[in-house]
């Protein structure tokens, strides 16, 4: 039992560490993981353990959030322990086939909806990256390098490898690049009724977009949908060669900029998403009720 509960903690500091890879990509790894792990048939305890774990890391993550909440359920479900595992595969199955065709849908709107000429992101987002990819070569793209963690070049980087014609701007030209822009398209950690969390710089595109006419677009499976949303604070301080930085890598963007939310099931306006969120909040703290 040692070795699995090993396992399930090394997964956990793999998913807590990682601070380049996109939130589906890590929520996807997760996934995979977990489905080897669960062959190993872990105790309820061991579940236990790792569920609440979770709910430690990446709290800006809606999916990660997501698959703890529904583990703590499935533990809490009475299930008899020599099914309970059954039953968490299942899960996780069902979870690996959802977001495996999630990226690909998404996509294929963004090309019915969308005729873009250039576009702006940010950050890295393997969601954008495949509606980048589904759109026609000669399609512009501009990236804003996102800092402080830069994950923005990752983006350039991968574009240019597939033969995009993408730039990489500074952070500081988020207004100009938008200006000459007619599509921007970002991803999201987490969608709550309180607006699109990604990464610091995302709500200057959306102002930028707004102040410009540009349509506003965020792309997430439904994954990234949480009525209620419990972050760690976003700012912090650094201090770097005598001086003192105030820095923060993830911020909320209120719904009421984006133009649209796009996932697998389809297009909602951002003022529509926001609507549907806080109905979903409702009906929790329904049930809540009727728990007490």
């Amino acid at each position: 039992m040692g070795g699995i509960m090993s396992a399930l903690n090394v997964l956990l500091t793999k998913v807590s560490d990682d601070t380049v890879s996109g939130s589906s990509e890590i929520y996807s790894e997760l996934l995979r993981e977990l489905t080897k792990l669960v062959s190993q048939k872990p105790s309820s305890r061991e579940w236990q353990e790792f569920a609440t774990g979770l709910t430690k890391v990446k709290r800006s993550m809606a999916p990660i959030q997501n698959v703890a909440g529904s583990l703590k359920v499935l533990l809490n479900a009475s299930i008899p322990e020599e099914q309970l595992n059954g039953f968490i595969k299942g899960f996780l199955t069902d979870l690996v086939e959802r977001e495996g065709q999630a990226a690909g849908t998404i996509a294929r709107t963004v090309t019915r909806e969308h005729r873009p000429k250039k576009i702006v992101t940010i950050s890295y987002s393997s969601t954008v990256m495949a509606a980048i990819l589904a759109l026609p070569k000669e399609v512009e793209v501009s990236v804003a390098e996102s800092l402080p963690l830069g994950e923005g070049a990752v983006t350039y980087r991968r574009l240019l490898e597939k033969g995009v014609k993408v730039s990489l701007f500074r952070d500081s030209m988020i207004a100009p690049e938008v200006a000459a822009a007619d599509l921007v398209l970002v991803g999201a950690d987490a969608i709550s009724p309180e607006g699109v969390v990604n990464k610091v710089g995302t709500r200057l595109l959306a102002m930028a977009a707004k102040d410009q006419g540009v349509d506003m677009v965020a792309l997430c499976s439904t994954s990234k949908l949480i009525p209620v949303l419990d972050m760690d604070p976003m700012a912090s301080v650094r201090n770097s060669e005598g001086l003192r930085y105030s820095e923060s890598i993830f911020e909320i963007t209120p719904l009421s900029l984006f133009h649209s939310v796009i996932t697998e099931e389809g297009v909602l306006s951002g003022v529509e998403m926001e609507k549907r969120l806080l109905r979903d909040r409702s009906k929790m703290k329904e049930n809540d009720c009727h728990d007490c």
